[in-house]
């Protein structure tokens, strides 16, 4: 193996969030990757790949650095299980950029067949963590944002990760991690990176959360590399709707806070979306506080730039930290997780 090669792809379990991403502690996620190959079920937890440039199908995954590779890699070959032959080590390149990845050995090859094939390419939208025990997802993904909260940009990450979903609607967390505003940091706005990534999973939406200190404030200032990867995304998507997630402090009265400008303008004349929230709320027992406390008008930001810059209709949602807490308060988060999820599926309906 060349000792170049000090990033690895991951496809499954090792995502960030999934119950296995904890051997990943000691990497920093990249980016999102989507790899040429075929994915498949093996209807034992986990997914295999099998990479081939020629195919037309797409693998869904993570890219991570490794700060000791030698050492990693050993690591995860016995968490792979390569010696026995269920997972084999793999080089792949991708525009330009070489690294390692695992896919399906000799012990699964029976595994590797049209009916087992995942069509979406993502084991996100098929099998996630988020599905079957949501509060774990979320407090796994958290343990591992924490690692990158106060860590700076460096010449490999761009700061925020996008993951592609199917519906043209796109959640954005800006403060999933700490941020500077005025020359002073700012704290993370806890589970926000959580939230948005399992509601690609559980609705097929579009996410972009930071996952590194942010030196300029995306939801203050319109030059920021948030926003430009913003800009970047919303020129190949046609997105119809953007869902801002942000949190407030407990000791706010209600649960969720709507923005949408200061008299809905950030709808775009679309003002049966904020009705469908409200109607999902009601569903759900969370209280929406009024649409001035947060109009999203004030600074420059993400709702604001998406309506008036990008020209797709948005709202600010400022979720309460009471809801936002799945270790102490997993009902309510539990609660909030299905709100959300309700309020995104009726939207992705509408928006059809």
């Amino acid at each position: 193996m060349p000792a170049k090669l000090n990033k690895v792809f991951v496809y499954g379990t090792l995502l960030q969030g999934e119950f296995r991403n904890r051997f990943m502690n000691d990497c920093k996620l990249l980016k999102t990757l989507e790899i040429p190959g075929t994915i498949y079920d093996t209807r034992r937890g986990y997914p295999a790949a099998v990479f081939d440039e020629g195919s037309e199908n797409t693998v869904s995954g993570e890219l991570y650095i490794m700060g000791n590779p030698d050492k990693k890699i050993a690591e995860l070959d016995a968490v792979e299980d390569v010696d026995s032959g269920l997972f084999k080590k793999v080089v792949l390149k991708h525009k330009g950029e070489g690294f390692i990845s695992y896919e399906a050995g000799r012990l699964i090859e029976d595994c590797v067949k049209p009916v087992n094939q995942i069509e979406t390419g993502s084991w996100r939208r098929h099998s996630s963590l988020s599905f079957h025990d949501p509060l774990g997802f979320a407090i796994n993904f958290e343990d591992t944002q924490k690692y990158l909260y106060r860590e700076s940009l460096t010449s490999d990450s761009e700061g925020s990760i996008y993951i592609a979903g199917d519906v043209p609607l796109l959640v954005t967390a800006p403060h999933a991690c700490v941020h500077k505003r005025m020359g002073k940091l700012k704290r993370q706005e806890f589970y926000t990176g959580a939230l948005s990534t399992m509601l690609h999973s559980l609705t097929g939406c579009h996410v972009l959360y930071t996952n590194r200190l942010m030196e300029v404030d995306p939801n203050y200032y319109d030059n920021s590399r948030f926003k430009n990867k913003l800009s970047e995304i919303v020129s190949h998507h046609g997105f119809k709707f953007l869902v801002d997630l942000h949190g407030t402090g407990p000791e706010k009265e209600y649960d969720v806070y709507p923005g949408v400008g200061d008299d809905k303008e950030f709808l775009l004349g679309h003002g049966n979306y904020l009705d469908e929230l409200v109607r999902a709320a009601a569903l759900n027992e969370i209280s929406i506080g009024g649409p001035d406390v947060f109009p999203a008008a004030k600074q420059m930001t993400v709702t604001k730039y998406a309506a008036r810059k990008l020209g797709i209709p948005a709202i600010q949602l400022e979720i309460n930290r009471r809801l936002r807490d799945p270790e102490k308060r997993p009902d309510d988060f539990m609660k909030l997780v299905k709100f959300l999820r309700g309020f995104i599926e009726n939207l992705s309906y509408l928006l059809s």
